[in-house]
């Protein structure tokens, strides 16, 4: 059965998108949670023209993403953290700090889901983070720690 997509989800579709699905699933899961309806040929028109508005959005993203890219590879943050006497944080840094200070430091406002870290930093020295904008772009960042021992 051909539905359109209200809603993005996961390991489906973005919203506007027609896919085929059973039609339990239809009625068990995307119908009561207001996910899709059936696609009718008036609505795969309405689809249509989402998906248009879709690709506007997708390039005014993209060429902001451009700009932030070449912002942010200028960007070098800095923490003066409490160290241990081996060069070791008490605490670590983590994706809400390093966004905190690309706020304040850069004026970029990102979401938490766009830093990629293995773990949060929590030695002092030169680190690398990535922030990925879009699906395209991928920047890294510099970090610099400074220990500050009490």
């Amino acid at each position: 059965m051909q539905v359109i997509l209200t809603k993005n989800v996961d390991k489906l579709g973005k919203r506007g998108d027609v896919r085929d699905v059973k039609f339990g699933y239809y009625n068990n899961y995307l119908a009561p949670n207001g996910l899709a309806f059936v696609a009718t040929p008036a609505r795969l028109k309405w689809a249509e023209g989402l998906q248009a508005k879709a690709v506007k959005a997708k390039e005014e993203v993209a060429k902001q993403a451009e700009q932030y890219k070449k912002t942010l590879e200028d960007v070098t943050l800095t923490f003066e953290e409490k160290t241990t006497d081996k060069d070791t944080l008490y605490g670590s840094i983590g994706e809400k700090e390093l966004i905190a200070a690309l706020e304040d430091q850069a004026k970029i406002s990102l979401d938490k889901k766009q830093i990629v870290m293995e773990e949060p930093i929590k030695t002092v020295g030169s680190h690398t983070v990535s922030v990925q904008l879009t699906d395209d772009v991928t920047v890294d960042i510099s970090v610099e720690v400074k220990g500050n021992e009490e």
